[in-house]
C-alpha cells in the first residue's frame, strides 16, 4: 500500500496553550477518541505519491519554493465546526495572512503534477480552510452538542449562521451534561503564531521539517525542548524583532512603558507563548534585561507597570533593578511585593494626551477622562485588551503585546492622533507585525 503524506505547520509557540485547550474540550465532552494529537495548519494533503515518484522529489519541490518564503504569521481566532472528509470537524480558525496563503499556494502549485490530494482544496488553494482541527471524525450530532456547548449557540441545519438556543434532551444525553455538573464556558482564543518550519508527515511520523529561517531540512530529533529547537527561536527572535542585536539610541526627551516582564518565572513560557525554551528563565531574562538596555539610556524615563519578577526561584526585584537602565519609576503590580517603593499609579500629561498609568485597568478610576496605559492581561485577552483600543481607549503595554521592548509614549500618542484623523477605531492588536 503506498504511504500516506501531509504538508503542515505545527504549532511552536502556542503548541501548549492549545493542547491545553483542546485537552479540556476533550475531558468535558468526552470526545478523547476524537481529539487531534498534534496541533497543526494543513497546507497540502493527505496526498500519495504519483508512480515514479520518490518522497525526496517531493521534498525537493517543497524546498525550491520554500527558500523564498520567511517565516509565515497567522492569527488563531475562535470556534469553528464544518463537515470534513470523514465526519464533522471541530476547530480553531485560522486567520491566515498573506504569506501563509502565498506559500500554500506555491506548494500547491508544485506539489499537484507529483502527487494525488485527497484534499479538495488542494485544486483551489485559494479556497482552503485554514484551521487548527480540536477533533474530527464526529457525528453531527455530537459536533453540533459540543460547539453549542462551546458558543452558547447551536447551528441551524445547512446554515452558515447560528442562533441562540438551549441545549436539547438529546445534546444533553451526548454530551453527558447533568443539572449538577455544567460544562464550564471556555472562552473562545484570539492567538498570534507565527510558522517557523514546514513538517512534512508520512504516516504518523515526521519525515522531515524545512526550516523556514535557516533554508534547510531538518532529519531526526524534531522536539520542542533540545537545544536544537532554541537555537531555532533564537534565530526567530531575530527575524521577527523580538530580540535586540545592537543599542537603539532613543530620544533623551522621549518617555517609555513595559509591563509584565516576569522575570525569573519559566512557567509565563508557557502560559503567554513567549519564545523561549520552556525549561529556561535565565535565557528568558537575558533578553527582557537586553532589550530594556539596548532601548533606554541612563537618564531616559521609563515606567515599569507592574510584576517586574515572579515565581519562587526568581531574584529578589532589587537585585533586578539594579541591572536596569534608566530614570525608572515602578508602578505596582499584582505579583510585586508592597514594600518596593512602588506607587499605585500615575496620571500625567505627555503631547497634548491625558494618560493614567496603571498595572490593572479595572483598577482605573471611572471618572478619568482620559487614555489608560496599563499591563496585567499579557496577551490573554486580545479582543478586550488588544495594545491599542481606541474605542475604550486603552494601550496593553504587557511584555508579549508590544515585542518584549519597551514602547515609546511619542510612539502611542503618533498613533493616536493618526486615528483621531482617519476616524478608523479598528484595534490594534500587536505592536508588531503578528496579525
Amino acid at each position: 500500500m503506498d504511504s500516506t503524506y501531509l504538508v503542515e505547520i505545527r504549532l511552536s509557540r502556542t503548541k501548549w496553550r492549545i493542547r491545553k485547550i483542546t485537552h479540556e474540550i476533550a475531558r468535558n465532552f468526552g470526545i478523547g477518541e476524537f481529539l487531534e494529537l498534534h496541533p497543526h495548519v494543513t497546507l497540502f494533503g493527505p496526498l500519495t505519491l504519483n508512480e515514479g515518484v520518490s518522497s525526496r522529489q517531493m521534498l525537493d519541490a517543497i524546498a525550491r519554493v520554500a527558500v523564498s518564503s520567511d517565516p509565515v504569521p497567522f492569527l488563531i481566532d475562535g470556534w469553528e465546526k464544518r463537515d470534513g472528509m470523514h465526519g464533522c470537524v471541530i476547530a480553531f480558525p485560522v486567520r491566515a495572512s498573506e504569506p501563509l496563503r502565498q506559500l500554500t499556494r506555491d506548494i500547491a502549485n508544485v506539489l499537484s503534477p507529483l502527487t494525488t490530494s485527497q484534499n479538495a482544496y488542494d485544486k483551489e488553494p485559494d479556497q482552503k480552510w485554514f484551521h487548527v482541527t480540536i477533533a474530527n471524525r464526529l457525528g453531527s450530532g455530537q459536533a453540533s452538542a459540543v460547539f453549542s456547548q462551546l458558543t452558547g449557540q447551536v447551528q441551524n441545519p445547512g446554515q452558515e449562521g447560528v442562533r441562540k438556543e438551549k441545549p436539547g434532551l438529546l445534546q444533553k444525553f451526548l454530551m453527558g451534561i447533568t443539572r449538577e455538573k455544567p460544562v464550564r464556558p471556555i472562552p473562545p482564543v484570539l492567538l498570534d503564531e507565527t510558522g517557523i518550519r514546514i513538517t512534512v508527515m508520512r504516516e504518523e511520523a515526521i519525515l522531515a521539517e524545512y526550516d523556514l529561517i535557516e533554508k534547510r531540512w531538518v532529519y531526526g530529533d524534531h522536539r520542542h525542548s533540545t537545544a536544537l529547537w532554541q537555537k531555532t527561536l533564537l534565530q526567530f527572535r531575530h527575524h521577527a524583532g523580538f530580540e535586540h542585536q545592537d543599542p537603539e539610541h532613543s530620544h533623551p526627551d522621549d518617555v517609555f512603558l513595559i509591563a509584565d516582564l516576569h522575570l525569573g518565572h519559566a512557567n509565563i513560557i508557557r502560559y503567554c507563548s513567549r519564545p523561549f525554551l520552556f525549561s529556561d528563565s535565565g535565557e528568558m531574562d537575558h533578553v527582557l534585561i537586553k532589550n530594556w538596555n539596548y532601548t533606554i539610556g541612563p537618564k531616559t524615563r521609563i515606567y515599569c507597570l507592574g510584576d517586574l519578577r515572579y515565581g519562587p526561584v526568581s531574584e529578589p526585584a532589587m537585585q533586578y533593578r539594579k541591572r536596569l537602565r534608566g530614570d525608572i519609576i515602578f508602578i505596582r503590580g499584582n505579583h510585586d511585593d508592597p514594600d518596593t517603593g512602588a506607587v499605585l499609579f500615575i496620571e500625567t500629561e505627555y503631547e497634548g494626551k491625558k494618560f493614567l498609568l496603571i498595572h490593572d485597568p479595572a483598577d482605573a478610576p471611572p471618572s478619568f477622562d482620559g487614555w489608560v496605559i496599563h499591563g496585567h492581561h499579557h496577551n490573554n485577552d486580545l479582543r478586550n485588551y488588544p495594545f491599542m483600543n481606541f474605542t475604550g481607549r486603552r494601550v496593553n503595554v504587557s511584555a508579549e503585546v508590544i515585542g518584549y521592548k519597551p514602547v515609546s509614549l511619542h510612539e502611542i500618542v503618533q498613533r493616536i492622533k493618526e486615528r483621531e484623523i482617519s476616524g478608523d477605531t479598528t484595534p490594534i492588536l500587536f505592536r508588531y507585525a503578528g496579525e
